[in-house]
């Protein structure tokens, strides 16, 4: 079922799909693909979740690839990363 998430959660969502399936540095996914898959629960997809996830390059836990076609987690960061996931949805990774 679609909901609405607040910004960190969305954050926290995009950091945790990518976790959860081990997307770290040179281990990437393409990001159209990516927001298809998130599109699933999140309503409002596109522009939220690119908005975030600019939000999150910025931040350097998300790292662009091959000219924003693929995105991967920053590991220089992966503390941090755990700390969101866990503080914005509640479990630990």
């Amino acid at each position: 079922m679609k909901r609405d998430f607040t910004d960190g959660e969305l954050q926290a969502q995009i950091l945790w799909s990518l976790y959860q399936h081990g997307k770290w540095s040179e281990i990437y996914t393409n990001y159209d693909t990516f927001k298809k898959r998130l599109s699933v629960m999140i309503k409002n997809n596109g522009k939220n979740t690119e908005r975030q996830v600019k939000a999150l390059v910025k931040m350097r836990m998300v790292l662009p690839r091959k000219n924003w076609d693929t995105i991967s987690l920053n590991p220089y960061y992966k503390n941090t990363i755990k700390q969101m996931i866990k503080d914005n949805l509640g479990f630990e990774p």
